[in-house]
């Protein structure tokens, strides 16, 4: 089940990097820009939090399924490059709302194996987020030497997580949970660097704030097994 929830996350991370490419001039103060990053970050996991809650008892077919976990983060991320604020927040809530519909029959399997643990997750992954952006902006030499590193790795996850749909005993081998995890904690801190690298503007703080999500979409959902295992 952790394969099947995970792998578009994951997938929607290699897509989403195009706003990192952007020159121009800033518009806003660096400041504001990450304000308004936090703000809508802030944003997208109370909204995926409100859905989940509105789909705990959520089973949909194969058809339900391809639409809202493919072809809406899809579209999400199409609309989120776009140069338009408006047009990138409304892709980013497509995308959003989609992972919280997934993820609400998920996190009730979770819960109902062990009360607390989602909250515990959501805590660990707040603290190790904030740990990880601030290292972005204050390591700015490491993290651009590692993208290269970092791409590779994703890529090897994206065949690992596909493996696993044909040996599904692959995710039981708790170093994978644990990879993946540093591996999504260092992307927070990647793209971070990446943010503070490109043109301060309404449109750039909306459009990271779909990349920076999927990091941590992506930590939670390793997290939590993690967490499950040591019960």
């Amino acid at each position: 089940m952790l394969s099947q929830v995970t792998e578009m996350p994951a997938l929607m991370s290699m897509l989403s990097s195009d706003v990192y490419a952007r020159s121009g001039r800033d518009t806003m103060t660096r400041n504001a820009f990450y304000l308004i990053m936090g703000c809508v970050l802030g944003w997208g996991l109370v909204f995926t939090h409100i859905v989940s809650q509105m789909t705990v008892d959520w089973k949909p077919g194969i058809l339900k399924f391809l639409l809202v976990g493919i072809g809406l983060p899809f579209l999400g991320i199409f609309l989120s490059i776009s140069e338009s604020a408006f047009v990138s927040f409304l892709g980013f809530n497509l995308v959003v709302g989609a992972f919280g519909a997934l993820l609400g029959p998920t996190l009730a399997r979770y819960e109902l194996a062990r009360p607390g643990i989602v909250s515990e997750a959501a805590i660990l992954t707040a603290i190790v987020t904030a740990v990880m952006a601030v290292s972005g902006l204050l390591f700015p030499n490491f993290y651009r030497s590692i993208g290269g590193a970092l791409a590779g790795a994703l890529m090897a996850l994206l065949l690992v997580l596909v493996a696993s749909f044909f040996i599904p005993a692959l995710m039981q081998f708790s170093i994978i949970h644990y990879l993946a995890a540093g591996l999504f904690a260092l992307y927070i801190g990647y793209d971070m660097w990446r943010a503070s690298e490109i043109p301060a503007t309404l449109d750039n703080a909306v459009d990271v704030s779909v990349s920076l999500y999927l990091d941590i979409l992506n930590l939670f959902l390793w997290i939590l097994p993690i967490l499950a295992k040591k019960d």
